[in-house]
């Protein structure tokens, strides 16, 4: 009886065996990846593709259409843009599965767990404005529905229209009379309440800015131009609190640092010389006598050189390829004298008036091929064969300071 029990265990051992040997090989169990995102907002999902077959998605558990999805495959990676349209019960949560098709077959190469919940209230700052002027506030906005607002039409009133800046919106607020209107955040086409803030309408003394008390300049020591950054600015911009119907002055103590000039009533403060002047800064309001409501300290500096080249080729009318978004198209044998663009344009430039003596830069080339493209030390090009390179140049100047671009070159057949 014993070598009975032996013979068919060895039998249902062998059977076992060669039944796991014909059961086809099983699909790798592909887990869902957990996403929770609020109602009306929308998450970007995307990936790498690991191979070149057509991406496609499928979506179970959405008819109720908790989210809605555009899928883009774009053959190097795909990419889903979903947006929480209601938010889900806590079972039967929306499945969205990514998958590859070849030839007929479907192998699943991603899926994700989508959870919408409520929305979420935003905290936004309160803000002061003087009677019969506006103010720009910036509110977050991390939804793709609009905001609307609502307030007492008798103190303020609030632009639809709106800068973007990411997920920030910018606004203007027009105030009429005192007092405090307190503003409710809504989502434009719901009843979904997202936040409150006050706009306190007074009367506020005008001042300056705390981080203007001392104003930092550049002055442009390589000619005569004001069109490079940090060389001027707006005084109304320096200003915290302005008043209605009142205007604003400044006098500036040394002229050889400083001095002012009005464009479309609005008031500079520019650059002249390097050095460290004073400021007193007035007011007339209305019919009243001018006052004087603060000063200030102004230091210029003098920019470094290769400063100065940048800024020359931020203002070129035409582009200029110092940013790399500029590309010459050259014919074999064909030559291009890139040093003389260069000159014209970062070293001598007439639209900013900037100007360079020959004796305070050197320039030098290299190609980043030269059997498509090869450069002279005096920056002459001559195209080898139809290909792309890269002529880099360096420009060397005198006060130690570098500027560094490159030219891409494209040599096609004519």
């Amino acid at each position: 009886m014993k070598f009975t029990k032996t013979i068919l265990c060895s039998i249902l051992t062998i059977l076992i065996i060669a039944g796991t040997a014909v059961l086809p090989t099983s699909a790798t169990t592909v887990k869902a990846t957990k996403k929770t995102m609020s109602k009306y907002t929308k998450i970007i999902l995307s990936a790498a593709k690991s191979s070149k077959d057509t991406y496609k998605y499928k979506i179970t558990n959405n008819s109720k259409k908790y989210v809605s999805v555009d899928f883009k495959d774009n053959g190097t990676s795909y990419k889903l843009h979903v947006t929480g349209e209601k938010i889900t019960p806590d079972t039967n949560k929306p499945l969205l599965t990514v998958y590859s098709e070849k030839n007929g077959k479907k192998t699943d190469v991603k899926k994700y767990r989508l959870a919408v919940t409520k929305t979420v209230k935003q905290t936004f700052a309160d803000t002061k404005v003087n009677v019969k002027m506006s103010r720009k506030v910036t509110l977050k906005n991390i939804y793709v529905k609009k905001y609307r607002f609502s307030y007492d039409k008798k103190l303020i009133s609030i632009n639809k229209k709106f800068k973007k800046n990411g997920d920030k919106r910018t606004y203007t607020i027009k105030t009429y009379k005192k007092g405090v209107a307190e503003v409710e955040v809504y989502l434009k086409g719901t009843k979904a309440k997202i936040g409150t803030f006050n706009v306190t309408v007074g009367d506020y003394k005008t001042k300056l800015k705390k981080k203007y008390s001392t104003l930092k300049l550049k002055v442009n020591g390589h000619g005569s131009s004001t069109y490079m950054a940090d060389c001027h600015i707006s005084l109304n911009s320096m200003l915290k609190d302005k008043r209605y119907n009142t205007t604003y002055t400044v006098t500036i103590g040394n002229e050889k640092v400083a001095s002012t000039y009005i464009d479309k009533d609005k008031t500079y403060i520019y650059s002249v010389g390097k050095g460290t002047t004073t400021a007193d800064l007035y007011q007339k309001e209305g019919k009243k006598t001018e006052e004087k409501i603060g000063s200030f300290k102004i230091t210029v500096t003098k920019t470094k050189m290769n400063y100065v080249a940048k800024q020359n080729m931020l203002y070129y009318p035409d582009g200029i390829f110092g940013n790399g978004e500029m590309v010459e198209y050259l014919s074999p044998k064909e030559t291009f004298d890139m040093k003389k663009t260069i000159v014209k344009t970062l070293i001598n430039n007439t639209l900013t008036g900037s100007h360079f003596k020959k004796s305070s830069y050197a320039i030098s080339f290299k190609s980043s091929d030269k059997s498509v493209v090869t450069v002279t030390s005096i920056g002459k090009v001559t195209a080898k064969k139809v290909g792309h390179a890269v002529v880099n140049y360096s420009i060397g100047f005198s006060d130690n300071s570098v500027f560094k671009g490159g030219c891409p070159i494209e040599v096609v057949k004519t």
